[in-house]
């Protein structure tokens, strides 16, 4: 294991993952790493559930839980030569949708025509933010979970598709320039049922390392191929009864479906680590046609410092959608059947916004090599109907508008 204790760098867990062993040219040579966190979790309130991201279907509250940032993952590499590599990565979390299929991250094939050129095929990870190859190592990151506004909106873990990657020495460091293109298909839950949701995505990457510095931009289009499975709902809106007492119904479901819609995302963020001072911050600006997932800008601003095997921290993060709530017109004949229906599509036009603001404190503790001890405190400030990050358990319940979240973990690499 390579000595990480004291001058540990959020690269260096995901490059010890990413290595293949030694191996000769005639003989393939298997290697098996893994990594894990396991953490508690609790709130200050029941009005609502904190969660890890938004592919998780439940959280904490006042009674503490492991479920929003235990995880275990297992990577096999195969090295098969100079040139041809492969990588299975499977990470066991709390995540919506077919426990196997939905937590197999990697599973990929790699050729290397040259030294510093990749090309990979198979199951990918998402990769546009600066956190795209260890976002589920803990052991990467002083923080107890990747900052909440900017990832916990990202459903997208992996793709299958393509990618090709080029390296190039630049100016005393090197740059990276990555494409590709596929389909992803993630699982994200609501209130009635869990949602397989997938789209077409091509997008790219540029990222430079240069001494203390990591600097990287990023950018996905998405186009959506699946619909909300809410098939009903557009039959009772299409009804020419309904529309007689509540005209225009039927223009709601042709803003409420996903399918075929187009989405934009953007990101920047830049970082530095000289073994003392460590600070990172990201942006990122998703334009998106999709109603259920409106447009929205976020960021975070992290600033710690080391004290021996001990680092402390803490973070500031925002995250506002860009929108106005839209209004729907009332039936001017409310029976119960129609005023139901009024709530349903004014549910899934406007109760989907984020609007959070945070402040963190915590400390990592390096008790050895490779395991470390991290606490951590959150205050979130949350605006009304702002709070599509959390698990709310009714739509009517009023949200808080202040949470605290205490968490204590153990983070580890083997």
């Amino acid at each position: 294991m390579l000595p990480l204790r004291a001058t540990w760098k959020p690269g260096l867990a995901a490059a010890l993952l990413a290595l293949p062993a030694a191996t000769s040219a005639d003989t393939p040579t298997w290697s098996f790493k893994g990594f894990g966190t396991l953490s508690v979790s609790g709130t200050d309130t029941d009005l609502i559930q904190f969660r890890r991201d938004t592919t998780q279907g439940n959280g904490v509250t006042r009674t503490w839980g492991v479920d929003p940032d235990s995880r275990l993952g297992l990577q096999l590499d195969v090295d098969f030569g100079p040139s041809w590599r492969a990588g299975i990565q499977w990470v066991a979390r709390n995540h919506a949708g077919q426990f196997i299929e939905q937590n197999l991250d990697w599973a990929f094939l790699r050729w290397s025509p040259e030294e510093n050129l990749d090309f990979r095929v198979g199951r990918l990870g998402f990769d546009v933010f600066m956190l795209s190859d260890y976002r589920n190592v803990g052991y990467a990151y002083p923080w107890m979970r990747p900052p909440h506004e900017f990832y916990a909106s990202l459903p997208t873990y992996h793709f299958d598709g393509i990618d090709l990657s080029h390296k190039t020495p630049l100016g005393g460091g090197y740059l990276t320039a990555k494409s590709f293109v596929g389909y992803a298909s993630y699982t994200v839950p609501s209130f009635l049922f869990d949602l397989d949701l997938g789209a077409v995505i091509v997008g790219g990457s540029l990222g430079y390392e240069s001494g203390d510095w990591r600097a990287r931009l990023g950018y996905n289009y998405a186009k959506t191929k699946t619909d909300l499975p809410i098939q009903p709902l557009y039959a009772a809106l299409d009804n020419p009864w309904v529309n007689t007492v509540w005209p225009g119904a039927n223009t709601y479901p042709g803003m409420i479906s996903p399918q075929n819609r187009d989405l934009h995302y953007i990101s920047a963020g830049l970082a530095y680590d000289d073994g003392g001072w460590l600070a990172q911050l990201e942006a990122s600006y998703t334009d998106s046609q999709v109603v259920s997932f409106p447009s929205v800008a976020s960021g975070y601003l992290s600033l710690g410092r080391r004290a021996g095997p001990v680092t402390f921290y803490t973070l500031l993060g925002i995250s506002e959608t860009l929108r106005h709530t839209a209004t729907l017109p009332r039936p001017w004949l409310a029976t119960p059947a129609v005023d139901l229906l009024w709530r349903a599509a004014d549910s899934l036009i406007n109760a989907n916004s984020v609007d959070e603001k945070s402040v963190s404190l915590g400390l990592r503790w390096d008790v050895y090599e490779n395991i470390d001890l991290k606490a951590q405190w959150s205050h979130y400030w949350l605006g009304q109907n702002g709070a599509q990050l959390w698990v709310e358990p009714e739509l009517s319940a009023p949200t808080p508008g202040q949470v605290d979240v205490w968490s204590l973990g153990v983070d580890f690499v083997f």
